[in-house]
């Protein structure tokens, strides 16, 4: 009896490794009572040298920055945090995603992949250049666990059910919390509106109205954009569309290229450059060209505009007038009688993996487990209360008396060195930003003052994107449509004949295949986009 007692009992401890293994490919989002934030049970950190052994020197690959990670404030702060020194390399600006894939390939052991880009995670992940990460989050990554979203989580999970990357949710507001999801549009110099005796327009019958008068008054094309900006999220709202790429038609998501108004749209994109409403140089000037004829009085409105551009901008509007500032028109309605929508574009705009050369895989799951714990997020993401930041009214706002190391300036990039986060916690914390200047800070909240005003949406593509099939195409897709679309604006081609022929070659170049990818993505998960 005793020695069977014995056998029972040798068994239920093998069951009970067995369940702590690193082969675990659970969901990383059910959290059960035996997971735990850093495998906090005393007991459990006890017994595990991961959790108090010696920590080794971790070897990061990020993406590229004009600075160096380690000369950032928030890298001391990382270190100080987790216990873990941290060594940074970065990949070029040119040719990444290439250089990227010839590191893995060639055995360099870098233990993290740190916010690496959908595309190159989808790469890597089709090579099965990547670890499962099942075990290993189930093990020592339940603050990551938590932070993440099922769906993100479902993202980054191959077709063979191995979740092998750590998606880095965007930062936005949710439905339940819209403030703040206004961040910019269509700039216009408060001078010229005022002399204009014209309010903001909201729809587009009076924006339409808007650049009519201005062009009377001032015998110039009001609305400058770019050749990267022919399909205006502003404009877009206003033909049922918006910031988003794929629509929900009668439940067949449809990408922009197929909107049943995208014709529509295309017509008054030539109706606003044949009748001289738009810069007609639009086809070949560059961002900052727009900006400086928007600066300089040339235009009265510049797209797109954003209310962290204020800044750089704002010595040059006071060249032409010392008390012009910039106000935004938003997300237009088609008309006075309809209400409008924004997107809020949910999804992971990066993504963190491990790859097969890495040496500490146990060791990079807790160093981003105890970053992403919610009050080591934010002490690395924005630093100290009363230090670096206050709190007005629930609002986070930036400090910046006292020394640049410690107030506000000192998280310029924190962004890049943080863990992981609930979107909107995250969000709300982002705006101390978007307060950085007095200029930025009235800008955003008189945008967000009417967004009581909007229907918001919820965009949900982002996570479809990170699929194989998807990436195998849409980059060039939605360059080939961009550039017919632009090219169609200029020469004034018959909208319907125009849009058909870019929705053939759509087809015979991937498209299709795009289409059923997204589609079954969306099949799967529509649920969360209401």
């Amino acid at each position: 009896m005793k020695k069977l007692i014995s056998l029972l009992l040798v068994a239920g401890m093998l069951l009970s490794l067995a369940a702590c293994g690193g082969t675990n490919t659970a969901d990383p989002s059910s959290s059960g009572s035996e997971s735990s934030a850093s495998g906090s049970s005393s007991e459990a950190a006890g017994d595990d040298p991961i959790l108090t052994g010696e920590k080794p020197e971790l070897k990061v690959l990020s993406m590229y920055q004009a600075y160096d990670y380690e000369e950032q404030p928030a890298w001391k702060i990382t270190e100080e945090l987790t216990g873990y020194k941290t060594k940074w390399y970065a990949l070029p600006a040119d040719n990444a995603d290439q250089k990227l894939l010839l590191e893995v390939s060639s055995g360099a052991d870098y233990d993290v992949l740190l916010r690496i880009s959908p595309n190159q995670y989808a790469q890597l992940s089709k090579q099965n250049a990547l670890i499962d990460l099942s075990g290993l989050l189930d093990q020592y990554g339940e603050n990551i666990k938590n932070a993440v979203s099922d769906l993100a989580w479902k993202s980054v999970t191959n077709d063979a059910g191995i979740i092998n990357g750590m998606p880095h949710e965007n930062m936005v507001a949710s439905l339940d919390n819209t403030y703040g999801m206004l961040t910019g549009g269509i700039g216009v110099r408060s001078d010229m509106l005022e002399e204009l005796g014209m309010e903001l327009p909201t729809n587009l019958e009076d924006f339409t109205a808007f650049l009519e008068a201005a062009k009377e008054k001032y015998g110039i094309a009001p609305l400058t954009a770019n050749k990267t900006s022919p399909f205006m999220q502003v404009l877009l709202t206003a033909f049922g569309m918006g910031e988003a790429e794929w629509y929900d038609v009668d439940g067949t998501y449809t990408h922009r290229i197929k909107h049943p108004q995208i014709a529509a749209y295309l017509a008054y994109m030539q109706k606003l450059y044949s009748e001289g409403l738009m810069d007609n140089d639009m086809p070949i000037n560059t961002a900052d060209n727009s900006k400086e004829k928007f600066a300089s009085g040339n235009a009265i409105a510049c797209a797109p505009l954003m209310f962290w551009d204020i800044p750089s901008m704002v010595n040059a509007l006071a060249t032409s007038n010392p008390d012009c500032k910039i106000e935004f028109v938003t997300d237009l309605a088609p008309d006075a009688d309809t209400q409008p929508s924004h997107y809020i574009m949910k999804g992971a705009n990066f993504v963190t993996c491990i790859s097969q050369n890495s040496k500490n895989p146990e060791h990079v799951v807790n160093w981003l487990n105890i970053l992403t714990e919610p009050d080591n997020f934010r002490r690395t993401y924005i630093g100290e209360e009363g230090v670096s930041y206050e709190m007005i009214d629930g609002n986070y706002y930036p400090i910046f008396e006292g020394d640049d190391a410690t107030n506000f300036n000192a998280y310029t990039n924190s962004d890049k060195l943080s863990g992981f986060s609930d979107p909107l916690l995250a969000f709300q914390m982002w705006q101390a930003r978007a307060r950085k200047t007095p200029e930025m800070a009235e800008a955003y909240e008189a945008m967000n003052a009417r967004v009581e005003e909007y229907e918001p949406l919820i965009s949900i593509e982002a996570y479809g994107k990170t699929s194989p099939q998807v990436q195998e195409y849409i980059t060039a897709l939605n360059q080939a449509f961009s550039d017919s679309f632009l090219k169609a604006v200029v020469e004034g081609t018959d909208p319907d004949e125009a849009v058909a022929a870019m929705q053939a070659d759509w087809d015979a170049n991937g498209g299709l295949e795009v289409e059923a990818a997204m589609q079954e993505f969306y099949d799967a998960n529509k649920d969360f986009a209401g």
